[in-house]
């Protein structure tokens, strides 16, 4: 039985150290943050349609997802949050569920969340 030779490093070639740069450069782009998977940006587009065609404020979406952040903490809150959505026209008073409605909460924060991103990537 022979004993293996250690492998030589692979010297890098024009084609790989090409995407190795390629690599590197995405990497930096994206400040070191993993890419985010196709659906995330199918949201945010189909978000951003929605901001445009009915003319949302996306700093209400924002401040909308702070306070629903900040029900999600405090549930004392939770009316006030609710309150301030139906004030900005970003939900109807036939939304809202008796009790907590954790899945409005959710909703409110991740449209928070993509609107800021949108707004940061200069897309609205």
């Amino acid at each position: 039985m022979a004993i293996a030779e250690p492998m030589a490093p692979i010297e890098p070639t024009i084609d790989n150290k090409q995407q190795l740069d390629a690599d590197v450069m995405a990497a930096v782009k994206r400040k070191g943050k993993p890419k985010k998977p196709p659906i995330v940006e199918q949201s945010k587009e189909k978000l951003k349609q929605v901001i445009i065609q009915n003319k949302i404020d996306p700093q209400a979406l924002i401040r909308a997802g702070k306070l629903a952040s900040m029900a999600l903490k405090d549930p004392s809150i939770y009316q006030m949050a609710v309150q301030a959505a139906i004030k900005e026209g970003l939900i109807t008073a036939a939304d809202v569920q008796p009790g907590i409605d954790y899945k409005l909460l959710s909703y409110g924060i991740t449209a928070g969340k993509m609107a800021e991103e949108l707004l940061s990537e200069g897309a609205i």
